[in-house]
């Protein structure tokens, strides 16, 4: 056991770690300002050598090697605790962390009213739904309004699912298998596309207690190759609180969640960091297709935006090179579904 653990410090000791390049810091006579914490002692003395030397990648051990003069406790809890709050980073960044920046970079016109006041926020989106271009002044080539499949007109995010009826197996099956290799002549296809015809997204589901018929409640990972779920964890608890808020309620009464994990061993060694901007693309084209198969089996689809995954990533055996990306609840619709699509038309 002690010989584990002596390697497992090693190796933590000699992997490399780099300053997120999603984290600001400024640096005064009084503390160094790192994000939304403050950081004083001998610390202040660091910097800026230690941002310059981490933004290279840099070991625990060569950073207390270069740092010996100060106490070696107080800085390998200080680096510790950059580790912790992913200032020091040794893998790719979640898509929170990737984005995070733009909000300092956009130039917001707007109040933040829109984001709670549903008044406001229905004034916002009235604005940009109707947007029109001044600037092009060429002339305009009115299109026809054919007639669009009703299996697309009636798509609509369904936030309310049927509690009362198990989601019929034959259909949970459906919908995973749409996602499956088809192997044919040597060759490797899917049913949607992918950049490079790699596919680096890897499916989990979470099935609810006695929501899915003849599938009892768990974390499994779905593999195309094989077409089969894996059990990973029957003991793993999704709870509400693992969403924010407004989507607490959805999740509450979907029959499972699908977690779509971007595996950035399959597609960064070709495209390097547009890979991650490719995977998203993936994701987006897979909840498509899910989506046409789900309008044509009475089932809704919901795309949850953010979740505190933290608080449940330690169930999906995760490595350094995969990261969550999208979220969907799934489950049968409930008559609220039908009604709010017949007040439509």
């Amino acid at each position: 056991m002690m010989e584990i653990q002596t390697s497992q410090a090693t190796y933590e000791g000699q992997k490399k770690y780099y300053w997120s390049p999603a984290v600001r810091w400024e640096k005064t006579n009084m503390e160094v300002r790192i994000e939304m914490f403050s950081y004083k002692d001998f610390f202040i003395d660091m910097f800026p050598q230690f941002y310059f030397l981490t933004q290279k990648g840099i070991s625990l051990s060569d950073i207390m090697a270069e740092f010996s003069e100060f106490d070696a406790k107080k800085l390998f809890l200080f680096l510790q605790d950059l580790i912790k709050k992913r200032i020091l980073v040794s893998s790719i960044l979640s898509p929170a962390e990737v984005f995070y920046l733009q909000n300092h970079l956009f130039k917001n016109e707007y109040s933040e009213k829109i984001k709670y006041n549903a008044e406001e926020l229905n004034k916002f989106k009235k604005k940009h739904l109707n947007r029109a271009y001044e600037v092009y002044t060429g002339p305009k080539i009115e299109l026809n309004k054919d007639e669009v499949l009703q299996l697309i007109s009636r798509r609509r995010t369904c936030r309310v699912f049927d509690t009362q009826n198990k989601l019929p197996y034959s259909i949970f099956s459906k919908m995973l298998s749409l996602l499956r290799q088809e192997k044919t002549e040597g060759s490797i296809r899917y049913n949607y596309a992918s950049a490079g015809g790699l596919y680096p997204i890897d499916i989990y589901v979470y099935v609810k207690e006695a929501r899915v018929e003849n599938v009892n409640k768990g974390l499994y990972y779905y593999s195309p190759s094989e077409n089969s779920l894996t059990l990973i964890d029957d003991t793993c608890e999704v709870s509400k609180d693992t969403h924010y808020f407004t989507n607490q309620s959805i999740f509450g009464n979907s029959a499972f969640s699908l977690f779509l994990v971007y595996n950035a061993e399959v597609t960064m060694p070709k495209y390097g960091g547009m890979a991650y901007l490719f995977a998203a693309i993936d994701s987006g084209i897979i909840v498509g297709t899910l989506t046409l198969v789900a309008e044509q089996n009475n089932v809704g689809l919901c795309s949850i935006g953010d979740l505190n995954f933290k608080k449940i990533e330690e169930y999906f055996k995760l490595n350094e090179n995969q990261v969550l990306l999208h979220t969907l609840e799934i489950g049968l619709k409930s008559l609220e579904s039908y009604d709010e699509v017949e007040s439509v038309f």
